[in-house]
């Protein structure tokens, strides 16, 4: 059994029967609030204890190496149940916010606390297919676990998180490795490169679940890490 497919076997024994299967088959923002609404309460109590889930911890780590605190506001965008921001704050980044499209997921994200004060400052519900709801050049971080996957949003998305970037933003965006050069990620990001917009890209592959199997590029994710000009 691949990891994936253990993955997906662990996350279907939910009480909501809810795992990757129904995750990866989402079109439309319409189709992710109804699976996440439904999903949100045994998401981290079921599938990322069964799946042995680490791209959270994988995109923090990224972002925060190399770094002693980190006291300026960033943006985790697709921030579910918040569990990225209790990465971010154990790691030394005390001011985050949160967007994410499902109300429910927030709901959780908003309980989460790191040495007794909230994890987020702000939570947002936010489509990343339009424009979101925060001002230019607000954020110097931004990170995102999860939301670049299985065509749920493809590339042109990442414009909004430029837009709320301020110049010099230190960003760290985990991007599915099946669906890198699919989606045309690389190309669009090389672009942005090319054009000005970001400079010091690079990109770090790590797992998205424990153990993950090497030759599998859907337990992998790419994160870009990058600097906003």
């Amino acid at each position: 059994m691949t990891r994936q497919t253990a993955a997906q076997s662990a996350a279907s024994k939910s009480s909501d029967g809810l795992g990757l299967d129904e995750a990866y088959a989402v079109e439309g923002p319409d189709a992710n609030r109804e699976l996440y609404a439904s999903w949100a309460a045994t998401y981290e109590s079921e599938f990322i204890v069964d799946s042995r889930y680490v791209y959270h911890q994988q995109v923090a780590e990224v972002f925060c190496a190399g770094m002693a605190a980190f006291d300026r506001p960033v943006l985790d965008a697709g921030c579910g149940t918040g569990i990225v921001g209790d990465e971010l704050a154990r790691l030394g980044v005390t001011v985050v916010d949160g967007i994410d499209i499902s109300t429910e997921m927030l709901a959780k994200a908003g309980t989460k606390t790191h040495d007794s004060r909230r994890t987020y400052r702000q939570l947002v519900e936010a489509d990343l297919t339009g424009r979101i709801d925060l001002a230019d050049e607000s954020y110097d971080g931004i990170v995102s676990a999860g939301t670049f996957t299985h065509g749920h949003l493809g590339p042109d998305s990442i414009s909004e998180l430029l837009r709320v970037a301020r110049p010099g933003a230190h960003c760290a965006l985990g991007i599915n490795s099946a669906h890198f050069d699919e989606l045309g990620f690389g190309d669009w990001l090389e672009q942005c490169r090319a054009d000005g917009h970001i400079t010091e890209l690079r990109y770090e592959l790590r797992p998205i679940y424990g153990g993950a199997d090497e030759a599998d590029p859907d337990q992998w994710a790419r994160i870009a890490v990058f600097t906003v000009r």
